[in-house]
């Protein structure tokens, strides 16, 4: 049985990985067995993920997926081992151990994969299993990680320096367009940053001031959704352009009148009400310099998580709006899928004393 091609298939769904327990005890023989070296990182990384991948899967195989979809381009980013949804990594010697997580930001919620039955598999799902390999080329110990153990016990990867990007799968876009839109509430911006009395912006005030409250995205949604739906933008113009045509028309939906000059760009588009505006009429938007996938303080009060986008779903040959997708940032990744222009990697320096300490077993998420 080929268990590495079974491996590249997907389970049919979340409950079918094994749990942690399950992979201590089957990953527990491998434990004292040789690991030839070649010297060749990449080589004896790929060894080390096919030894993980045969084992496992001669124990027990998940059932497969009939129906998924794998979404970042090219599977950038998407563990190879996707059957038990597993990154293997090998370590070998020094004082730290360095890892090295690429494209996609380890403890981020980002839809890697949608299984059919409304599931999603995300970045922060991934389990990584790490196996120190000593000077004699024994499998000396195996650890087991989730990305947020990771980040809580070692501290946050590395944030990378290149432009991001959303995709919204057309699956997901025709589903959001069926319901006319997408509304997710605030969630973590405190009560008295919300301005509940009043459903417009009150007083002389441009977009780029800075908020002392702003709309809860509730009332943002009864000001604008339905009249933003089967609007027109000018399809003869750029992303941009169209970009700051829907900025304009969602201001004044808003009650803005200061507008004179006031679409210059900046993050967020309409600062006073902490409101990105984005176009989408293929499945990759550009989220530019800041994107929620990783948290950046943005004032005191609103980071790149609590920002609150609008997207407007149009259609490409007449500019048509289809569908508004209304949420804080840190609900995009639940949804839809962050990817970059280029290749990037996370990283996370882990102490080798770490790996030292579980000489003989496999643990998960030790104490």
């Amino acid at each position: 049985m080929d268990y590495i091609k079974l491996g590249k298939i997907p389970p049919n769904s979340k409950g079918e990985l094994s749990n942690p327990e399950q992979l201590v005890e089957n990953l527990q023989s491998l434990i004292g067995q040789k690991f030839p070296l070649t010297g060749k990182p990449r080589t004896d990384g790929s060894n080390f993920r096919k030894m993980i991948t045969n084992h496992l899967l001669s124990k027990y195989i998940p059932k497969e997926a009939v129906e998924y979809e794998i979404v970042p381009p090219k599977q950038k980013g998407v563990p190879s081992f996707l059957r038990e949804y597993i990154d293997t990594y090998l370590v070998t010697s020094g004082v730290n151990y360095n890892l090295q997580v690429w494209n996609r930001n380890p403890n981020g919620a980002s839809v890697q994969v949608n299984l059919k039955n409304g599931e999603t598999l995300l970045a922060s799902d991934v389990r990584f299993v790490l196996g120190k390999i000593n000077e004699d080329e024994i499998i000396e110990s195996i650890v087991i990680m989730t990305p947020e153990y990771i980040e809580n016990r070692f501290g946050k990867f590395g944030k990378p320096t290149v432009k991001q990007q959303l995709i919204i799968s057309n699956k997901k876009r025709e589903e959001i367009i069926n319901k006319h839109g997408m509304i997710v509430a605030d969630t973590d911006i405190s009560v008295d940053l919300l301005d509940t009395e009043n459903s417009m912006v009150v007083g002389d005030v441009s977009i780029k001031d800075e908020p002392e409250k702003v709309l809860p995205i509730e009332t943002i949604h009864q000001q604008i959704t339905k009249k933003l739906l089967g609007e027109k933008l000018d399809i003869s113009l750029s992303t941009k352009q169209r970009g700051q045509q829907l900025e304009r028309m969602v201001a004044y939906q808003l009650g803005y009148k200061k507008l004179q000059g006031g679409l210059e760009g900046g993050y967020p588009d309409i600062r006073n009400q902490m409101l990105e505006i984005k176009v989408q009429d293929s499945p990759t938007i550009d989220l530019g310099r800041y994107s929620p996938q990783f948290e950046e303080e943005i004032n005191e009060d609103f980071t790149t998580r609590t920002i609150r986008y609008l997207i407007a779903l149009t259609d490409a040959l007449n500019g048509k709006i289809d569908g508004v997708v209304l949420c804080p940032g840190d609900e995009l990744g639940k949804h839809f899928t962050y990817v970059a222009e280029k290749s990037f990697k996370c990283q996370r320096s882990i102490p080798m004393n770490f790996f030292e300490e579980y000489k003989g077993q496999v643990v998960y998420n030790p104490n």
